[in-house]
């Protein structure tokens, strides 16, 4: 449909019946802009008043839709030509708005994964590597004692492993990823804690007594800290234990 000509015909019927714009609004109980906004060719009447919008003009609905008055001869054949034209712009926003559906469902589901993702990760831990400014150990009587400093809650955990003359002891740090990502941990904050002078917010410390806490304690001690899998350690060769240590940080002994 030839929206252009279908709107200088509404304006020419009006005319016709003496109308102006806000006559023919009044009637349909709408406002001018609405006639104006046919009249130009920038929109359609709704199906709802079309009936009546006719029925005012003193022309069928056929003729509105054809923008034209029709002889007898004529109007079948448009009637035919505007009932297509009339398929094919439903069928058009039938395609519109499934594209709009399809839209809103692709962006529900992203935002909802991104929710998920989200919620997720907040609870997922990470590994803290080495920083010897911000961890300190030290073996005193029957305690091995080992914490550490920074301004995110850190989660200090250990493994032990008995050779034939020394008990290895392997200490491993974890915090919330969330708290990393936020804090800028290992880059800006380890650096801001040793220049600020001003205590951490968090101390993280981990108390090991070798007769209760440690199976078959052995007179001989070495306290690393790793970023290796406590399961990987405990299950490791004497070969792949050996590189495990020097894959590790030496950060007390007796």
């Amino acid at each position: 449909m030839n929206q252009e000509k279908i709107g200088k015909f509404i304006a020419e019927c009006r005319k016709e019946k003496s109308l102006t714009q806000v006559q023919l609004a009044e009637k349909l109980n709408m406002s001018y802009k609405s006639i104006s906004k046919w009249e130009t060719g920038r929109g359609m009447p709704d199906s709802s008043v079309m009936l009546e919008l006719c029925n005012y003009l003193g022309i069928s609905v056929n003729e509105l839709l054809s923008g034209e008055h029709l002889n007898e001869q004529e109007y079948q054949e448009k009637a035919n030509e505007n009932i297509i034209s009339i398929a094919k712009e439903s069928d058009k926003n039938r395609k519109i708005k499934n594209r709009i559906i399809i839209v809103i469902v692709a962006t529900f589901i992203f935002l909802l994964l991104v929710f998920v993702a989200n919620t997720s990760y907040k609870n997922i831990e990470t590994n803290v590597k080495f920083d010897g400014r911000l961890i300190e150990c030290k073996i005193e009587n029957d305690n091995i004692i080992c914490s550490f400093s920074c301004s995110s809650l850190v989660t200090l955990s250990f493994q032990t492993v008995n050779t034939d003359n020394e008990t290895l002891i392997f200490i491993n740090g974890k915090m919330l990823l969330q708290n990393k990502i936020h804090s800028h941990f290992e880059t800006w904050d380890s650096m801001a804690q040793l220049n600020s002078g001003h205590n951490p917010h968090f101390k993280s410390e981990i108390i090991i007594n070798k007769n209760t806490d440690i199976k078959d304690c052995k007179d001989k001690i070495k306290v690393y800290y790793t970023n290796i899998s406590f399961n990987k350690i405990k299950n490791a060769s004497p070969n792949e234990l050996e590189k495990i240590i020097g894959q590790s940080n030496l950060i007390a002994e007796e």
